[in-house]
């Protein structure tokens, strides 16, 4: 399928709020109009003007921009569309024309959502948050996987504000699994994925984020290990306030990586954490696969596992899945 940007008309709309715009019979216009409301935004038509309908949840660009306070950049830069491969690509891609920090893309639907290792995130339409965040950190290279620890805090942190500010009637069982998932009840509900480019001109890291919203966020075959948020949570989370309020999280979580309190950091993911000490996990290199027990994260944020043979090691990239108590 191809790439659909978001159109100028929902950015116009936007800007002008309450006003409208007038109708136009121009065959762009009324292409993008139509576009829009294919698309789920709620337009309304009255006389010779159209407006946009004002909610928490679509995710009209100049909203995002506006509604999203500047604590670790100057302001937000928003780069939307409806449909795109991957929000990570994109990312570089605008990271080698040089996107400062603070500049986020976001998408309805991704035709080919990255996940960890190579694998996939299935990013069906307009059923849940899509997004990545471009950063220039300051801090050496080798502590820039501790990012992923970053959006994991911020991500939990934003859920129970959220439930705090009564968005969603209970509370979550929120977890987080080493090294980029969050889950909630014991179900995956999102992923992290953490890219970067050292190049000179093009030194950034990049942080996507993907979370199951909506019902049919998540695919038939994966059902039992992974779940979204509106289920969980008992209600229909409004998507941009969950963007803008992880967007505002993630920034004061950012700022604490920046100023090099990396402990501080690490500590606030262990607190969110059932698995970083004292469980048994299977531990997968490419065919082979070991039980172990984990034992704390190092100053880089890999997990610190125990082999059998009473050796302690530090695990970077391998998967890690928690046993079960009855697997081989």
């Amino acid at each position: 399928m191809p790439i659909l940007k978001v159109p100028s008309l929902l950015i116009d709309l936007g800007h002008v709020g309450e006003n409208g715009l007038p109708l136009n019979p121009a065959a762009w216009f009324q292409h993008e109009l139509e576009l829009c409301k294919e698309w789920g935004f709620r337009l309304k038509i009255a006389g010779e003007r159209v407006r946009l309908e004002f909610d928490q949840d679509q995710l009209v660009p100049y909203w995002i921009e506006q509604e999203t306070p500047a604590i670790a950049w100057p302001y937000l830069r928003v780069s939307s569309f409806f449909r795109i491969h991957s929000t990570n690509s994109e990312a570089l891609a605008l990271v080698r024309k040089g996107a400062p920090s603070g500049t986020l893309v976001t998408t309805e639907e991704q035709t080919a959502g990255k996940g960890r290792n190579g694998r996939s995130w299935f990013s069906n339409a307009k059923k849940g948050l899509y997004f990545t965040v471009v950063l220039r950190p300051a801090q050496e290279v080798q502590f820039w996987p501790l990012l992923t620890h970053v959006a994991s805090v911020a991500l939990v942190e934003t859920l129970k504000e959220l439930h705090g500010l009564k968005f969603f009637p209970k509370p979550l069982d929120v977890d987080l699994k080493w090294p980029n998932d969050v889950l909630i009840s014991g179900k995956k509900c999102a992923g992290i994925l953490l890219e970067a480019t050292t190049e000179e001109s093009t030194n950034a890291a990049i942080v996507g984020v993907g979370i199951n919203v909506r019902q049919g966020s998540v695919p038939e075959p994966l059902e039992a290990m992974a779940t979204c948020l509106d289920e969980m949570a008992g209600a229909v989370v409004p998507r941009r306030q969950l963007l803008v309020s992880f967007l505002k999280n993630f920034q004061e979580c950012y700022t604490v990586f920046e100023q090099g309190k990396h402990a501080e950091l690490l500590d606030r993911w262990k607190s969110h954490s059932s698995m970083w000490k004292d469980t048994r996990v299977w531990i997968t290199e490419g065919n082979e696969r070991r039980s172990a027990i984990t034992c704390g994260l190092n100053e880089l944020g890999a997990l610190m596992v125990k082999n059998a043979d009473g050796t302690v090691e530090a695990v970077y990239a391998a998967d890690v899945s928690v046993s079960k108590g009855d697997e081989n």
